[in-house]
């Protein structure tokens, strides 16, 4: 049976303080290129896996989810998307996806679908490389609803659509074997997009919030993940790894996640003495 991880598109505060160790195979991240389209361009998509011994070979595959989810289940993507049931290649966004995920929903039995809290919308994308199983959300670009012509014009003309985050080389000084290793990447500053208000009916501009997590092979870390608000001007963050007690190879990842689904990786391989 595949295990399940569902990759989410966009920054969380509910920062997992488990998952910091890679002890097993498991998909970290998934990142789009480009990190937001529109229905019918294309779409690159590269997996970053890693085992307890490093990095491990990109051999994902990718499929679209083509079945919207009902409003009784409350996964990021439909049970028959996960299940392999209603899917087609991916690599294009389909023609139909704000009408099947975004606001324009027809179809008998489904409701239009909300935005998230950056206003977006997201097509699934199903994952799998060998019993591993994810699900991407690819940020679609789509009509803004429930807003005012003259808004939505607008809107339209002061958009620009989500732009992977750039995150900066991290380089590590020699590691001996039970060191305490501060952690502190960082990031081109964030990117400001045009958010509709629905509720005063207004254009508003937003920084965007970003969102680190650190991943290691062995050791400890003392904070797993890192949330920079979009009112915080940070452009860092930081954490301490405990180096494992036994010298050897290891490897730590980043993985760095802008508010609208935007994700940058970065493996770095050490030698601990």
């Amino acid at each position: 049976m595949k295990r399940l991880l569902l990759v989410l598109a966009a920054c969380s505060d509910a920062l997992d303080q488990r998952l910091a160790i890679v002890d097993q195979p498991r998909i970290l991240a998934v990142v789009a290129t480009p990190a937001e389209a529109k229905p019918g361009e294309a779409v690159a998509y590269a997996t970053l896996i890693a085992g307890p011994d490093g990095a491990l070979p990109d051999d994902a595959a990718y499929m679209n989810c083509t079945s919207p989810k009902p409003p009784t289940e409350d996964n990021a993507a439909s049970i028959a998307c996960v299940a392999g049931d209603a899917l087609v290649p991916a690599g294009v966004l389909p023609i139909d996806a704000c009408a099947t995920f975004g606001p324009d929903t027809v179809k008998p039995g489904f409701r239009p679908r909300d935005p998230d809290a950056s206003g977006g919308f997201y097509q699934p994308v199903r994952v799998t490389s060998g019993d591993l199983l994810a699900i991407e959300l690819s940020r679609v670009t789509c009509d803004l609803p429930n807003a005012p012509g003259d808004l939505a014009v607008e809107y339209v003309q002061r958009y620009v659509a989500n732009a992977n985050p750039v995150l900066h080389p991290l380089a590590l000084p020699v590691v001996h074997a039970g060191d305490d290793v501060a952690l502190t990447p960082s990031w081109d500053p964030p990117e400001l997009f045009v958010y509709y208000d629905q509720l005063n009916q207004v254009l508003v501009t937003r920084r965007e919030a970003m969102r680190v997590s650190y991943f290691a092979t062995a050791g400890a870390m003392d904070v797993d993940a890192s949330a920079v608000g979009e009112d915080d001007p940070a452009t860092s963050a930081s954490t301490v790894w405990h180096a494992p007690a036994m010298p050897g190879t290891q490897t730590v990842f980043l993985v760095l996640r802008d508010e609208r689904g935007g994700v940058a990786t970065q493996t770095i391989v050490v030698e601990v003495r």
